[in-house]
């Protein structure tokens, strides 16, 4: 008798051990697959091919508009018009053939969409007194190993960003360090939340959580919760641009 109530003991614990154990796993791994569920290795090889794209549009727009400057259809006795006509030139450069291959991957927020670039002018421009005669665009070092994904606590989206990213200037010794970052509509569709060669709407998920997360300790208690709400419709106003993301 002896021998089977303690037999029937160790089996109970041994029970309790495996059901705890796979209590335990459960939610993590349930959490885990939640979140790489959302990017897919299929969503990673469009998002390179879309800075790919990127980068050879801005590779023709610098060439063409050199030599648009070159033959004088680009007017150079005016700084403001010689910016306006560049940003034109980029429009049908760069953005038309991108977004007819990618629509509406990028997103502005006055339909105000601009490639950054860089004026330049063979006259010393040390007193600001110089006439723009070329431009050069950007080139992009992106180390296509370096992933991230990152899950909004407070917005319930979910980012996919390349980390190790470098944008420089053929006139410029110096390198940037930057991101280049994706979210995704429920139709399994990309888009940037944040690219440092066009200026459309950007923004990061991580600090936004972080923003939110401290306005507890920057207002009075009594304030936090309209501060917050007031937080959340900015956020949600801007996210509303968008279609419905993952």
């Amino acid at each position: 008798m002896k021998k089977f109530f303690l037999t029937s003991a160790l089996s109970l614990v041994l029970l309790l051990i495996i059901s705890g154990c796979n209590n335990d796993e459960t939610p993590t791994k349930e959490n885990g697959e939640k979140n790489e569920t959302v990017f897919t290795a299929i969503d990673k090889e469009k998002a390179l091919e879309m800075i790919k794209v990127l980068e050879e549009n801005l590779v023709e727009f610098e060439k063409q508009t050199n030599s648009s400057i070159a033959a004088g259809e680009v007017e150079t006795g005016d700084n403001e018009a010689f910016v306006q006509k560049v940003n034109e030139m980029s429009g049908d450069i760069v953005l038309k053939p991108f977004l007819e291959k990618f629509p509406k991957s990028l997103i502005s927020n006055r339909g105000d969409l601009k490639v950054t670039f860089s004026p330049l002018s063979s006259d010393d421009c040390t007193f600001g007194n110089c006439n723009y005669d070329s431009i050069v665009a950007p080139t992009l070092q992106v180390n296509d190993k370096e992933w991230e994904t990152y899950k909004s606590v407070e917005f319930d989206i979910t980012e996919l960003i390349l980390t190790d990213v470098k944008i420089s200037y053929p006139n410029k010794q110096d390198t940037e360090s930057t991101t280049i970052s994706f979210v995704k509509d429920v139709s399994g569709d990309l888009y940037f939340s944040f690219n440092p060669i066009v200026n459309s709407i950007n923004f990061n998920l991580k600090e936004w959580d972080q923003e939110f997360t401290s306005i507890k300790s920057k207002v009075p208690e009594s304030e936090v919760d309209e501060e917050e709400d007031e937080f959340k419709q900015e956020v949600e106003e801007l996210l509303s641009k968008f279609p419905k993301l993952q």
